[in-house]
């Protein structure tokens, strides 16, 4: 500024001594500029390596693994939250065919269980088979819905839920399949889900958070433009937990199955739950031919991995006998998958060539509130709040080649499979 430096000259000082003061100023603004620039290029190399991990991981880039890790959500007790495996299991009849299917399969970490009519009692926690099977269960029970609004068996629906243990997740599910039986007007729509509302009520007051409450439908109800529409089917209030499926390879139902892939009858259905954001399982599948139904029990354990399913019970029933497991081949292979299942191990080969890889996918919200006793546990890391240093990047296994989804990674962090940016699901 002209002003100060004219006061300068005429201060009356030695010219000396203004020019060494003058100087002495001049290099300390000199250090401190230099000091500002390392500062700011510090900054903005800083800013540079940020945005080219960013780019990285945006693009899906391998070379930064873990970043994109997710955990599907869960049921908040008894349903192996953030467990690496699917609990797998079959349906069972009875304490005679819990002993049978044990003999072929070896404990199961999950059974599936039916009870045609009546609600069942609650001796069947302590004697019967859904007390022995030490395991998590898959149950149903058929009452029609208007007995059920009648209040007729409300005594025993208490008792039973009551009676219900902790420590194993229990599928409760009420009238499986219920579509042609509304159909065929046997009952309405809305006496359904009415019915499924009153049984929720009285479960929910066992305070048992192990309890709950699964619609089970058929798979082709998920596919876009079917007869039936899936959602037509869940009750208002949000008092469904979890949605199960009973999803059957192509040709089933004309007796001639074919090995279907089972991102083909099963795809629809994972997107179906979580378009509603809904924790999902398999509670029915099988092959009725032994021709490649080893392979395709391997592939169909290992797409139930790969999505995060809460359960799986093949369908070995002896009135149906084209879905028996008879050959030693599928029997061997089905032991197998449930004992890998039941120790929730990492991927790996199971025996020979069997490997099994476990993908996930997040849904962040769902119907659940809140204050329901059941929640969505699971959460997704986004690359924004994970620090960038190595102990964060978990170093990826190869996605064995019998997950079809494509492109899974293994998240060491997470103990979980993931997709990448841009990957299908």
């Amino acid at each position: 500024m002209p002003r100060a430096r004219h006061a300068v000259q005429h201060s009356g000082e030695p010219r000396q001594a203004q020019h060494d003061r003058t100087s002495a100023a001049s290099g300390r603004r000199r250090k401190a500029a230099f000091r500002g620039s390392l500062a700011l290029a510090a900054a903005f190399s800083l800013l540079i390596v940020v945005a080219a991990v960013r780019a990285i991981v945006d693009r899906g880039n391998p070379a930064v693994p873990g970043l994109k890790c997710s955990v599907t959500p869960r049921l908040a007790a008894g349903s192996r939250a953030g467990a690496a495996r699917t609990p797998l299991g079959a349906n069972v009849s009875g304490v005679s065919g819990l002993a049978a299917a044990t003999a072929q399969f070896g404990h199961m970490p999950v059974i599936r269980v039916y009870y045609p009519a009546m609600v069942p009692m609650p001796s069947q926690w302590r004697t019967g088979v859904l007390g022995r099977s030490h395991a998590s269960v898959v149950v149903s029970f058929r009452p029609l819905p208007g007995q059920i609004l009648s209040g007729a068996d409300d005594a025993v629906l208490r008792r039973f839920f009551d009676a219900a243990p902790r420590g194993h997740a229990i599928y409760y599910s009420y009238y499986h399949e219920p579509e042609a039986h509304i159909k065929a007007g046997e009952f309405t729509l809305g006496q359904y889900k009415a019915a499924w509302v009153h049984i929720v009520t009285i479960a929910d007051k066992a305070h048992n958070p192990y309890l709950h409450a699964t619609l089970i439908l058929q798979h082709q109800d998920a596919d876009p433009g079917d007869q039936y529409n899936f959602r037509d089917y869940l009750p208002p209030g949000r008092v469904i937990s979890a949605l199960g499926w009973d999803a059957y390879p192509e040709g089933t139902q004309q007796n001639h199955p074919q090995p279907t892939p089972p991102a083909q009858f099963m795809g629809p259905t994972v997107a179906a739950s979580k378009s509603v954001g809904l924790p999902f399982g398999f509670a029915e599948f099988s092959l009725g031919t032994p021709r490649d139904r080893p392979q395709w029990l391997t592939e169909v354990a290992n797409y139930m991995d790969c999505h995060g399913a809460l359960f799986g019970t093949l369908f070995d029933a002896a009135g149906y006998p084209l879905t028996v497991l008879h050959d030693g081949a599928s029997i061997n292979t089905w032991r197998a998958l449930v004992a890998r299942s039941a120790n929730g191990a990492p991927p790996g080969a199971l025996s020979g060539s069997m490997a099994a890889p476990s993908a996930t996918r997040t849904v962040t919200s769902g119907p659940s509130p809140a204050s329901r006793r059941l929640a969505v546990t699971g959460l997704s890391i986004r690359p924004r709040t994970l620090p960038l240093t190595g102990s964060s990047l978990a170093r990826p296994l190869a996605c064995p080649s019998a997950c079809s989804t494509g492109g899974e990674t293994w998240c060491a962090k997470l103990g979980r499979w993931y997709l990448p940016a841009g990957s299908r699901t």
